[in-house]
């Protein structure tokens, strides 16, 4: 009889229990929402490339044009320093001061700039012959800069900043995936100096030859650069 009351006492207290753990249970019982996301990035395109072509000036000019002294072509050469590696610019004579050709295809925005020093010293001449300095600021030489003309007004400082200003002003900005090597902003700029233009020149022309022979050399100096970068 005892026995049987201990067992009846087990199997409630064993219900009691399951109960409870089920009760439980659900007391801990909570919301769970779950969501997720993955992505892949590469590094965008830059592939900018600038190429600087042309020759400023030489020892040597055939027909006018910066040329390479080979012996086939001693006989064609009409201007020619006397040291070889000496560059120099007569009349007659023209060149390439700088020619930037930019490509690529770059996934950002871009702006090209440039900068720019010119230098021209010792560009005087006097024509007069009263034993007086009189000399007066000249320069012949006739820049072109994408095709936009500049010459000598003046004074050689506003020669040296107009050529300046124009360089730096070709300053231009491209879109992401703009092809750089199909615009049209690439920089040119030239120089010239004309041949027998007229007596009164021939004269300045000449009193500049002579000042070099003398020792006295007028000197032309273009510095550039060219400079490519993303635009935030």
């Amino acid at each position: 009889m005892k026995k049987n009351r201990m067992m009846r006492l087990a199997s409630m207290l064993l219900v009691a229990v399951l109960l409870t753990t089920s009760t439980i249970s659900g007391t801990f019982a909570k919301y769970v929402t779950t969501d997720g996301a993955s992505d892949t990035a590469r590094v965008a395109k830059w592939g900018v490339t600038i190429e600087t072509t042309g020759k400023m000036f030489g020892d040597a000019y055939k027909d006018g044009v910066v040329a390479f002294v080979a012996n086939e072509d001693v006989d064609t050469i009409t201007v020619e320093a006397d040291t070889e590696g000496t560059n120099v610019v007569a009349p007659g004579t023209n060149g390439t001061l700088a020619a930037y050709d930019i490509a690529g295809t770059p996934e950002v925005d871009t702006e090209v700039t440039y900068t720019a020093e010119l230098t021209l010293t010792g560009w005087k001449v006097d024509i007069t012959d009263d034993g007086v300095d009189n000399a007066e600021e000249y320069c012949p030489i006739v820049f072109n800069v994408n095709g936009v003309e500049i010459k000598f007004v003046d004074t050689v400082a506003n020669l040296e900043t107009a050529v300046e200003n124009a360089i730096v002003n070709a300053t231009a900005k491209y879109h992401t995936n703009d092809d750089l090597s199909a615009v049209e902003d690439d920089l040119v700029v030239t120089w010239a100096w004309a041949f027998e233009v007229d007596d009164a020149t021939n004269v300045k022309d000449t009193a500049l030859g002579d000042a070099a022979a003398a020792g006295n050399a007028a000197r032309i100096t273009l510095a550039t650069t060219c400079t490519i970068a993303q635009l935030n």
